[in-house]
């Protein structure tokens, strides 16, 4: 991989700014979220689905692209911020252990891993945004955290709007924060 940011300090950085964000939100789990056909409990068991499908793709198994869609169940038992907790533990574990130029296989092609982990933390980005928004949280996302996000949706929003993981993009002015112009890509009204 090129010279870029850390994968692993880049997702330490993204889950820690979902966990409390997650763990309030989850409080609220019928409140309707930015992501219209999701109240905040299928976008909370989609957090946790996203960062199985990491662990799947970099780990052990075969990545299955649906499970990240299948959200109508109830939260997990153990409760929301353990379950993510639990996976992004195991996500972690992982990133250190790799070669992130190795390539793994993911359903959108083979490319290195370092590459890869970047759309799960985006998600993870874009999403702490949908909580923090339904429940009335602070929406403001680490700037660094929202750059990352926003380059990375520069190269796969489209591919998401054809597959119908994010709706229309919304116009923001170039001008416009990134934390504003990552939203605008992933069909958000900022």
């Amino acid at each position: 991989m090129a010279e870029g940011p850390n994968p692993i300090e880049v997702y330490q950085a993204a889950l820690a700014q979902l966990r409390p964000i997650l763990a309030k939100g989850s409080a609220t789990p019928d409140s309707s979220t930015p992501c219209v056909e999701w109240n905040v409990q299928s976008l909370v068991n989609h957090a946790i689905a996203v960062q199985n499908f990491a662990f799947t793709v970099l780990g052990p198994g075969t990545p299955d692209p649906a499970s990240m869609g299948n959200v109508d169940h109830p939260l997990p038992s153990e409760g929301a911020e353990a379950a993510l907790i639990s996976i992004t533990d195991q996500v972690l574990a992982t990133l250190k252990e790799m070669d992130f130029e190795a390539v793994v296989e993911t359903p959108f092609g083979a490319m290195p891993g370092g590459q890869f982990i970047m759309v799960p933390i985006t998600d993870m980005i874009v999403h702490t945004w949908d909580i923090a928004k339904a429940t009335g949280q602070n929406t403001t996302l680490d700037a660094g955290l929202a750059e990352l996000g926003y380059n990375v949706l520069v190269n796969v929003a489209e591919g998401g709007r054809a597959n119908g993981a994010s709706g229309p993009e919304v116009t923001v002015p170039t001008s416009a924060s990134f934390q504003d112009r990552m939203l605008g890509l992933s069909g958000r009204q900022p």
